[in-house]
């Protein structure tokens, strides 16, 4: 009996050390360690030997159940299971899938998907960042901007988050500015995600961050799997992740040259070289411009008839007009515009049941509704075809869709997601481009490249210190500002270094 007792023990002790053993996937580039007792991920970028580890888990009594619980294992992926914080005293269960989807590729990918995809979710905290702990290491990212590189040991950091919806180029990255290494973490489904700066803590209990993605609910559950990807560098610094990610988006259809375009639409040359105008669409202006020299010009506005801007075009000039579909008033005889529409039946309905307000002027009146996406494309056909049959603009400016973020309709007359928020934009965008128009947009998204052929506003860095979209002239430099949605935050100080200032600029677009 003695015997029989100490071979179960024997065992039961042997089930411990299995436990505890880390699961390991590995291809030519990469060895990827998880350890389920611990909770930790570290990958092994083998070209230079780099290291890169999670945060050391929040000590916790003992016993406890493996964080993770391995399913499946191959010698390139591995399926396990994991209870994630989603807020609120409440914890989510996902299946998570990690491959390495090139046998020498430097590429983790990790996907997550829920059993019940409609049951509320909360805000899933995912996988634990991966931290670079070096003198000159910087965040890498385009937050509403051509991009910007911030020092990780920053105090306070600039951004607590991002929205992974409405980043210029779907991705974050990490690069040490001396030996050039670094990882690029892509959202490849950005549409329902935040990348938050969690706070860690390097050697000698140096301050640092590093990016952790939290996931949004799609209509309060966890829906379609998500995926992130993790490119891990061995050098070249942020250069090398614009170039995996330009690889990346060149593969998925998202990056279509000004030579395929033009094949399409001849009308592209007049937009090459081109100054962009504003505030003088008159005939005799564009023959002035002519004299003096202009060969090219984007000239935005109506002449006083439709033959004067035929004459324009004959100039060479490309015309085009501001137009605008997102920000509506109520229609006063039925008929549906560009910026009327019938309300509050067509404005977007968010989850409380209130309708989504857009612009607000200076004055605070009017108040301007969000119209649903989904409704885009109707009153843009309406347009096309009213204008485009008196008016040979050969452009068009759309505002407002290519700059905002993702949300979502509730109305059940028009349900939408924020993915499907996002298609709406190519397709109105498409409305216009079939009619051969060559096409502006303002700010600028990834996602938008193949149906836009001008972006105003990126060379901006996101900062602000005074009402410049509402057009007020600041008397100094320290003037505070009560705008129409409030106080603004953001002081001088902020704009000079992150706004305009070069040192932490970079041309990641």
């Amino acid at each position: 009996m003695k015997c029989i007792l100490i071979s179960l023990a024997s065992l039961s002790a042997l089930n411990v050390l299995a436990a505890a053993e880390s699961a390991v996937i590995e291809n030519r580039a990469l060895r990827v360690e998880l350890s389920p007792d611990a909770g930790r991920i570290t990958v092994i970028e083998k070209a230079s030997g780099q290291r890169w580890e999670q945060p050391a888990p929040v000590a916790q009594a003992a016993p406890r159940e493996p964080l993770y619980r391995v399913l499946k294992q191959t010698k390139t992926s591995l399926e396990a299971e994991r209870a994630f914080d989603a807020g609120k005293d409440k914890r989510v269960t996902l299946r998570l899938r990690f491959t390495l989807p090139d046998a020498v590729a430097p590429d983790l990918r990790i996907e997550a998907s829920a059993d019940d995809t409609k049951a509320p979710c909360g805000y899933p905290r995912f996988i634990e960042p991966f931290v670079l702990d070096a003198p000159r290491g910087v965040l890498v990212v385009a937050d509403y901007s051509n991009g910007h590189l911030y020092p990780l040991d920053l105090q306070p950091f600039p951004r607590g988050s991002f929205g992974g919806d409405r980043l210029d180029m779907p991705w974050v990255g990490l690069c040490d500015l001396d030996s050039g290494r670094g990882y690029l973490l892509l959202l490849e489904t950005s549409d329902d995600c935040d990348v938050k700066m969690q706070k860690v803590t390097g050697k000698d209990s140096r301050a640092l961050v590093a990016p952790q993605v939290t996931w949004r609910p799609q209509k309060e559950g966890f829906g379609y799997t998500r995926s992130l990807l993790f490119h891990f560098a061995p050098k070249g610094g942020y250069v090398a992740l614009c170039k995996r990610y330009r690889d990346y988006a060149k593969q998925h259809g998202l990056i279509v040259p000004f030579k395929e375009k033009l094949k399409k639409n001849p009308n592209l040359m007049r937009l090459f070289g081109a100054p962009d105008v504003w505030g003088n669409a008159s005939l005799s202006f564009a023959r002035e411009a002519k004299a003096a020299g202009v060969e090219k010009m984007l000239i935005h506005g109506r002449p006083a008839k439709p033959d004067d801007m035929r004459a324009v075009n004959d100039l060479g000039y490309l015309t085009s007009e501001y137009d605008n579909y997102t920000d509506i008033l109520q229609t006063k005889d039925g008929k549906i515009d560009h910026d009327h529409a019938i309300l509050p039946d067509h404005a977007v309905q968010k989850a409380d049941g209130e309708r989504m307000t857009a612009w607000l002027t200076w004055d605070k009146k009017p108040q301007f509704m969000k119209r649903c996406p989904t409704l885009w494309v109707d009153a843009a056909k309406a347009t096309a075809e009213k204008v485009l049959s008196e008016w040979p603009f050969i452009g068009r400016f759309i505002d407002v869709t290519t700059a905002e973020g993702m949300y979502e309709c509730y109305d059940p007359k028009h349900p939408m997601t924020r993915t499907q928020k996002r298609e709406c934009g190519p397709a109105l965008h498409r409305v216009f481009r079939d009619r051969k128009l060559v096409m502006g947009g303002e700010h600028g998204i990834w996602w938008c490249v193949p149906w836009v052929d001008y972006i105003e506003g990126m060379q901006s860095g996101g900062y602000a210190s005074w009402p410049a979209g509402h057009l007020i002239h600041p008397k100094s430099k320290d003037e505070e500002f009560e705008g129409a949605w409030g106080k603004l935050k953001t002081k001088w100080v902020d704009y000079a270094r992150w706004g305009i200032g070069h040192e932490s600029r970079v041309p990641l677009w």
